[in-house]
């Protein structure tokens, strides 16, 4: 059975990264053990895996992965990963998980770049289904905020924060120097759109914008557009409100929820509305559809 230690979990660190703001949600370490496995799931925030010891297997967006030591990896919000422990040489990981946004007012307390910024963005706009290696000491740095909360010392939280900081730049370096020497292409655009349709399946009945999604991953609304009209033939928008109404038709089928509570449910602003868009697919209004399909 796994054991996971959390060491910052409701600390609420935040630090500015060239403009970028970066919450950091927890610092945990997972023991994994020779059995643990955890199936397909996705997260709404970045995890930086790193690999302090043994052996696995992740599978990032259905490509399988082999991972050792030294090694980690990243899963970005809506990507799905499962991850399975070596049953001889269980794995050890240092999890770092944030939220990462674009800052309106940059701090400059370490330093601002736009040239850094770019970087960063592309790095965090892609979906990686691979490992890198840690090159420039992420995880003794984790060591150390470790050892900082362990101990609690006078301080322990003013010293823990530019750790931090070095730790996320150290795994930036290493993931921008391998792509740089690597020449490695960008994954295709289908497995954006795994994350894109993630995002919409888990959030359609908040009624979300795409200005929500592009903060969440690193994509212009044109790219995403651009990328859905590729793939699915139709636009951010026009994929939500399908998605929408397929939940609603559902609903309508399987419940006894009223056409209200159901327009509710479904992230319609009103039973009006629903109603309008059902018409707008050429379908019946949502009385009789359910009065049809019975």
């Amino acid at each position: 059975m796994a054991n996971i230690i959390s060491y910052l979990t409701a600390k609420n660190f935040t630090i500015s990264l060239s403009g970028l703001q970066i919450k950091v949600l927890d610092a945990a370490v997972l023991d994994a053990g020779p059995h643990w496995e955890k199936e397909d799931h996705f997260h709404t925030y970045f995890e930086f895996h790193m690999i302090k010891s043994g052996k696995g297997i992740v599978s990032i967006e259905g490509q399988a992965l082999s991972f050792q030591e030294g090694d980690f990896y990243i899963t970005g919000p809506y990507v799905t990963h499962r991850q399975v422990s070596d049953p001889i040489d269980p794995m050890v990981e240092y999890c770092l998980q944030c939220e990462i946004s674009l800052s309106d007012t940059p701090d400059f307390t370490y330093f601002h770049s736009s040239e850094d910024t770019e970087f960063f963005i592309n790095v965090l706009s892609t979906t990686y289904p691979r490992t890198f290696q840690d090159n420039y000491g992420a995880m003794g740095l984790f060591d150390s905020i470790i050892k900082e909360t362990s101990f609690k010392l006078p301080g322990f939280s003013l010293q823990i924060q530019p750790l931090l900081f070095l730790l996320v730049v150290s795994l930036f370096r290493s993931v921008i120097t391998t792509l740089d020497q690597t020449n490695l292409p960008h994954p295709q655009s289908d497995v954006r759109v795994s994350r894109i349709m993630n995002f919409i399946e888990n959030n359609y009945h908040l009624s979300p914008t795409i200005d929500d999604l592009s903060k969440l991953i690193f994509l212009s609304p044109k790219q995403i557009n651009r990328i859905m009209k590729k793939y699915m033939g139709c636009t951010f928008n026009e994929q939500l409100l399908l998605y929408k109404v397929s939940q609603a038709k559902h609903l309508l089928n399987h419940s006894t929820l009223s056409t209200e509570a159901i327009a509710d449910a479904c992230g319609f602003s009103s039973h009006y509305y629903m109603y309008q868009v059902f018409k707008r697919f050429n379908l019946p209004p949502p009385a009789r559809f359910r009065i049809n399909s019975m």
